[in-house]
């Protein structure tokens, strides 16, 4: 997904610069102006409604779309699991693997399997992974949701700036030769809310919430594989759950964001 952000950064800056450098106006559509309303009151606007330590987070997020996050895959994922439990099988139960796996799913797997041996109990283990779960992912919502209320703001605060710059033009509506450069003054402000909305914002806050997801589900079934090996299951057994286990949870996803669509369109006016 990493280098799908590269391309899709790279397509979208090189269809605005196109865009701009076929019309000749790079200059009047990147004025301060347009910079200053757009992105100085979206910016007022989100620190008003939104935490700082939720901004930033958002932020460092945003960064980390660039590059690989130590998040396996989930093929990935059941491999190093059922690894684990073969040598769990072989070396005497979990307590032989509990040096295992540090940096795997940037240390969950490990977290997980230190709970089990700590605790004993699988319905406490479960119990407290379960909650780290559902904290890592409030907090990469919380980021998708960052990127949305900005999404929504730049568009307005681009339509406050085309007000302003309307303005303007009604002022130089007795010279015909200043009417042109001020309505152009004014639409650079739209095109700016607009373009950084659909372009950086929506896509961001729809790539993060995909994201964590993703990162849910691993992190999910990793915990059904640690629970799994500390009850003595085989790694056949560990594997045969962990993939029924995978595709029930996408087919429940899938089937909740299906929900989801038909009742925004029966909610259409």
């Amino acid at each position: 997904m990493t280098l799908s952000v590269w391309i899709g950064a790279l397509l979208g800056g090189a269809v605005i610069a196109w865009a701009l450098q076929h019309i000749g106006a790079v200059g009047t559509f990147l004025g301060g102006h347009a910079i200053i309303i757009v992105y100085g009151g979206s910016l007022a606007a989100t620190l008003i409604s939104t935490p700082g330590s939720m901004i930033w987070s958002a932020l460092a997020r945003f960064v980390r779309l660039f590059f690989p996050d130590g998040i396996p895959s989930l093929d990935q994922a059941i491999a190093e699991v059922v690894r684990l439990a073969r040598q769990a099988q072989s070396g005497g139960g979990i307590l032989a693997i509990q040096g295992e796996s540090l940096n795997f799913a940037r240390g969950f797997l490990h977290r997980a399997i230190v709970a089990a041996v700590s605790s004993g109990e699988t319905a406490e283990t479960r119990r407290m992974m379960e909650a780290e779960i559902r904290r890592r992912r409030s907090m990469g919502m919380e980021d998708s949701n960052t990127f949305r209320t900005v999404g929504i703001l730049t568009p307005m605060f681009g339509l406050l700036g085309t007000l302003i710059g309307m303005v303007k033009v009604l002022q130089t509506m007795s010279d015909p030769t200043r009417v042109g450069p001020a309505m152009a003054l004014a639409l650079s402000s739209a095109f700016l809310g607009i373009s950084t909305a659909n372009l950086i914002c929506v896509p961001v806050a729809g790539h993060i919430r995909l994201k964590v997801m993703d990162e849910t589900l691993i992190h999910e079934v990793l915990l059904e594989g640690v629970l799994d090996i500390a009850s003595g299951k085989s790694p056949y057994v560990v594997e045969l759950h962990l993939s029924s286990y995978a595709a029930r949870r996408r087919a429940e996803a899938e089937e909740a964001q299906a929900g989801g669509r038909q009742a925004s369109a029966a909610s259409a006016p």
